[in-house]
Order: structure tokens, then C-alpha cells, then sequence
């Protein structure tokens, strides 16, 4: 039986022309991975406006799982484990919002695990010759503000899917676009190869994450 999986990615940010995340999502859109099949969503980075956007498509689309993407300056595929309830209030979006209040739910838990098995999806990476690592950390921006909102609607029963957050790093044209040759990248074909493979073995191994 097929299933939907729901990918997001973020628009450019920080002056780039582009975002893996954002390329990765187009590319994946309506193509089918193992049982899945893939929607791909390019979502701004707008703190009035994302959390609309992913509440839309997940009503539209009612996939099994989500995973949300961002970029980030590493070298490696990283599978956020914690999602923290903080936020940069001195950061503005894209569009100049800033958010009121250092929560991102007022009265939220410090954190959430992510349901997805990300030890075993990073070692699966890694076997297959992708840098992968498991990550702590999603930071104080708009990837960790949509990864605790995701897990916190999983959490008080607003989404019935399995959620998780990818970062991907930075692609190589953004390397020659900011002259930046200690910038960390990884070309776009591998980044998709590693989430096929990431779909691939979401049925596999423990879904625990919380131990």
C-alpha cells in the first residue's frame, strides 16, 4: 500500500541564491521511494507564514510521516534528534520578523526526541559511503522553530505522522556564490541519493528514539 511522506525545505536565506533543502524538495516532488510516495514542499522562511503552509499540505496530502529539511554550514547529512523549545528573538526571518518571546510554545516542554530512528538512518548513510552524523542541536532558527512546532502537534495530537529534521549542507554552487572555499558542501545528486536511501529504511530498524 503507498504511502505519502511529506518533505519540506526552506527557501534561500542569508544573502544565497539557493537552498539545498529547497532544490531537494522540487526534486523529490511526486516521485516514488519504497512504499512512499513523496511530496515536496518549498516553504519561506516567514515565521507568520510557514507553520500555515506545512498545516496545509499536511491537511492536504495526510502523509504517514514528515520530514522537514534545512541547510546547514556542515559537511555532513545530520539527523536532528532533539527539537528545544528556543528561539533567537534577535534573528529575523526573511521578511524582518522577529519573534516576541524566546519560547517557541509558551508553556511547551525544554524538548522533544524525534520518533524517527535517526542512529540507525545516519549509519545507514554512512555504510553507503554519505558523511552522516546524528545531531543535538537544530539551533535557534527557523529549522529548529519548525521541527519543535512539528513535534509538538505530534505530541498534543495535532499530526498523526511520524516527524523528524534533516540538515543537508550547503551545495557547491554556494561555495563559487560566497567566495567561501573553507565552506563545507556537498553536490545536490548525493543529497538526494541520501534521502532515497533515508525513505528507503524508514520501515527498518527500532522506531524507538526516546531510550
Amino acid at each position: 500500500m503507498t504511502e505519502k511522506l511529506l518533505l519540506t525545505g526552506f527557501e534561500p536565506f542569508d544573502d544565497f541564491s539557493i537552498n539545498p533543502s529547497a532544490e531537494l524538495a522540487k526534486a523529490m516532488d511526486s516521485s516514488r521511494v519504497g512504499k512512499y510516495k513523496v511530496i515536496g514542499k518549498v516553504i519561506h522562511l516567514d515565521y507568520t507564514r510557514a507553520l500555515g503552509e506545512v498545516r496545509t499540505a499536511i491537511k492536504k496530502h495526510e502523509p504517514t510521516v514528515v520530514i522537514a529539511c534545512g541547510q546547514a554550514q556542515r559537511g555532513a547529512i545530520t539527523f536532528e534528534k532533539i527539537a528545544i523549545n528556543a528561539i533567537s528573538t534577535r534573528r529575523a526571518d526573511n521578511y524582518g520578523n522577529t519573534p516576541g518571546s524566546d519560547l517557541i510554545v509558551d508553556g511547551g516542554p525544554p524538548g522533544y526526541f524525534t520518533d524517527l530512528d535517526v542512529e540507525y538512518l545516519a549509519k545507514v548513510l554512512q555504510s553507503n559511503g554519505v558523511p552522516a552524523e546524528v545531531s543535538y542541536h537544530a539551533g535557534t532558527y527557523g529549522c529548529n522553530w519548525l521541527f519543535y512546532n512539528l513535534m509538538h502537534w505530534r505530541a498534543t495530537g495535532q499530526l498523526a505522522a511520524r516527524a523528524g529534521f534533516v540538515h543537508v549542507p550547503p551545495l557547491t554552487e554556494q561555495v563559487i556564490e560566497k567566495h567561501s572555499v573553507l565552506m563545507p558542501s556537498m553536490p545536490l545528486p548525493t543529497i538526494i541519493r541520501s534521502m532515497r536511501l533515508l525513505i528507503e529504511h524508514l520501515s527498518k530498524g527500532s522506531a524507538n528514539t526516546r531510550s
